[in-house]
């Protein structure tokens, strides 16, 4: 029998990451399916660190033991004679963890992508959450947008934000956020949490405000600072999870002040549709969303730098975790290479 020996990243429980052999059985690949040898993925770092710090889950149940990641390129080495679409030798984007090698059907979702643009192209589904967030808010050229957070999400949006023509803002109290982003992203105006930042932002915006927030925190204070900085009849979307992590907050979330009076509108990002689809029945979806991203990565429109602060051995992922946990460096996704 053909046996592939394969390297799986599993949380057994928190701060309990081990890496696990297993095999694959060449001789049982079913004509759907084909296999793939990961060559580098890329860390979410606020849903692995919530997985590896043992934060309650977003669903219920059980969630360890698990996976961990979902940033993949691959190259295909073996397919199933009904994978019309691929070749050996092609490279392909996936949501697989942090894994060696994997065994996928052509029911799950993947992206046939240029070799060139193998790197870049790791991190495109961490610019699209951004992506999504703004067509979730229904955002135009010409608006006022804020994002709340600096993390790799927050910056992510706030490069969208930018390339769509918004005029765009970011909140954060790190220090290293701000020479960063004057580094990688010196058109986003990045501003403390603070009232004289909204008096700022009314004076850069001929007095008419933030139309959108998308918020990337999980605090409570930043759900309440959002309420209190988006406009009259404006919309928060929320791509963080308010509370999670914490305990009950001092105020009320929901306050009439701010949802009633205001007239806010708030939204949650939503899972987008996978399966294929034309775009006259669904115009936005997981796949041309990212190949619309792609195509500003290889246009010199977004770039892989604006996202990534490291690149590691995939030998070093628990090492990895525990930097992301300590909060000591200002970290946003880490690109992890997989062939020695």
């Amino acid at each position: 029998m053909n046996f592939i020996k394969t390297k799986v990243y599993k949380l057994l429980a928190p701060q309990e990451l081990v890496l696990i052999e297993e095999q694959i059985n060449v001789d049982n690949l079913e004509e759907n399916e084909f296999i793939a040898e990961t060559i580098y993925t890329a860390i979410s770092p606020g849903t692995e660190t919530a997985a590896f710090i043992g934060k309650e889950p977003l669903r219920p149940g059980n969630i360890y033991p698990r996976v961990v990641g979902y940033c993949n390129i691959a190259k295909i080495i073996s397919k199933g004679k009904s994978i019309h679409d691929l070749s050996v030798g092609d490279f392909v984007l996936t949501f697989q963890s942090h894994r060696s090698h994997y065994v996928q059907s052509n029911k799950d979702f993947y992206l046939k992508i240029n070799p060139e643009l193998a790197k870049e192209a790791t991190v495109a589904y961490l610019f699209h959450l951004g992506y999504h967030s703004l067509l979730t808010a229904g955002a135009k050229q010409g608006h006022n947008i804020a994002i709340i957070g600096a993390g790799v999400l927050g910056v992510a949006t706030s490069v969208m934000s930018e390339v769509s023509g918004a005029r765009t803002f970011l909140f954060s109290n790190q220090s290293d956020s701000i020479s960063f982003m004057a580094k990688y992203n010196k058109f986003v105006s990045v501003l403390k949490k603070q009232d004289s930042s909204l008096k700022y932002i009314q004076t850069q915006t001929e007095e008419t405000g933030l139309d959108i927030i998308v918020n990337t925190s999980n605090s409570w204070d930043d759900w309440k600072f959002a309420l209190n900085a988006v406009n009259t009849n404006g919309l928060i979307v929320n791509l963080g999870f308010p509370g999670r992590g914490e305990a009950l907050p001092l105020f009320n979330p929901l306050d009439p002040q701010f949802v009633y009076t205001k007239n806010l509108t708030i939204k949650a990002l939503s899972p987008l549709y996978e399966a294929e689809i034309s775009a006259s029945q669904i115009r936005f979806n997981v796949k041309r969303n990212l190949e619309y991203i792609i195509s500003l990565i290889n246009a010199g429109r977004i770039f892989f730098d604006q996202l990534v602060t490291k690149e590691i051995s995939y030998l070093n992922l628990n090492d990895q975790y525990i930097q992301y946990t300590s909060q000591n460096n200002y970290l946003l996704s880490t690109l992890i290479h997989w062939k020695d």
